[in-house]
């Protein structure tokens, strides 16, 4: 019989599909308890916390066969005062999916799946939180006296070009209703973001980024990419969108560009080649003065708006690295008084 010894094992993760942080910014919440979720292609939720930088792992959701965690969507109610002055953070719950009919939420506590919903439409591949309302509380209107309302409803894009409501109202899940249906064929929603509460950004995989009213349900507008300009018919994957806090928009596509949009006439404003390959991932910094995207070419890219007036300034690369040794899939953001990161996983 032989006998081998062997003092280091090589470990090959699972790769990372989603991050999503608890809070985007904590700058006016000195209460608020962040945290970091991790989906990986195993199925398996890590959750991290940050610590001023010590990044402690706390637990391990290990995942069902066969599954897979493809996007993460935090919901955080609002921070409660007593009558004596102290603060109850808000009660964050977390909700993912894995391009099936369900969205699942997670019982952080005891490391298990808590609850599941699904509805008659396609796979779920894109999934955000609608912006929760504001409310005017008694007395003089003005922005100390705006109380926020918990978010209570998710909103998902299917493989069959189908926008999706599930509600997370009274600490349940439930499928609601289809809100609306691409009446184009073979239109798969693959992004997601919210420019405001009633409008909600989609990106395509038939070269366009949709705004969807969310009161009517109908197609504010429809922008288009065009076709790919390397095959030169081949339609354009929008893989990433997110949404700048004065309302333009920015998305990262299947040419290797990043877009920037005009916000109140949904118009492109400007087209950087960036990427060698597919633009995979984005995020954007919590006052929109960065955006940083991360591609199939393992590249992480940096841009910043150049000098001049608001109404002619312009994004521009300021920098590229290579972090990765593999695509680069997903990126969240977040800042506080202490530290400000961009966590990116692939």
């Amino acid at each position: 019989m032989d006998i081998h010894r062997c003092r280091f094992v090589p470990y090959s993760p699972s790769a990372i599909n989603a991050v999503a942080f608890s809070h985007s910014d904590t700058q006016n919440r000195k209460n608020a308890q962040v945290r970091l979720a991790v989906g990986r292609a195993n199925g398996d939720i890590e959750i991290w916390n940050p610590g001023e930088g010590r990044w402690h792992q706390e637990v391990v959701i290990h995942g069902g066969k066969d599954r897979s965690i493809d996007g993460l969507v935090w919901v955080t109610d609002p921070d409660e005062t007593l009558e004596d002055g102290k603060t109850i953070p808000g009660r964050s719950r977390l909700f993912s999916i894995g391009y099936t009919t369900s969205v699942t939420e997670w019982d952080l506590e005891n490391a298990r799946p808590k609850r599941q919903a699904s509805g008659q439409h396609g796979d779920i591949w894109c999934l955000a939180a609608q912006p929760a309302p504001k409310i005017n509380a008694p007395g003089p209107i003005s922005d100390a006296t705006n109380q926020i309302q918990p978010v209570q409803r998710l909103v998902g894009g299917t493989v069959d070009g189908a926008l999706v409501l599930y509600s997370v109202q009274d600490d349940d899940l439930v499928f609601q209703r289809i809100l609306a249906k691409s009446v184009t064929k073979k239109v798969q929603m693959v992004s997601m973001a919210f420019q405001s509460r009633h409008t909600c950004v989609v990106g395509c995989s038939d070269s366009t980024i949709r705004a969807y009213n969310m009161g009517n349900t109908n197609v504010v507008r429809r922008m288009t990419l065009g076709s790919d300009l390397a095959g030169g018919s081949k339609e354009i994957i929008v893989w990433a969108v997110k949404c700048l806090p004065n309302g333009d928009i920015v998305s990262g596509d299947s040419t290797g560009q990043i877009c920037i949009w005009d916000g109140k006439t949904y118009t492109q404003a400007q087209r950087i080649q960036s990427h060698k390959q597919d633009v995979l991932s984005l995020a954007i910094s919590f006052d929109g003065s960065a955006i940083t995207s991360g591609g199939m070419d393992r590249r992480t890219v940096l841009y910043k708006k150049t000098d001049g007036s608001h109404s002619h300034s312009r994004w521009a690369k300021v920098t590229h690295r290579r972090y990765h040794h593999h695509d680069v899939k997903a990126m969240a953001s977040f800042e506080n008084k202490k530290m400000s990161v961009v966590v990116s996983g692939g």
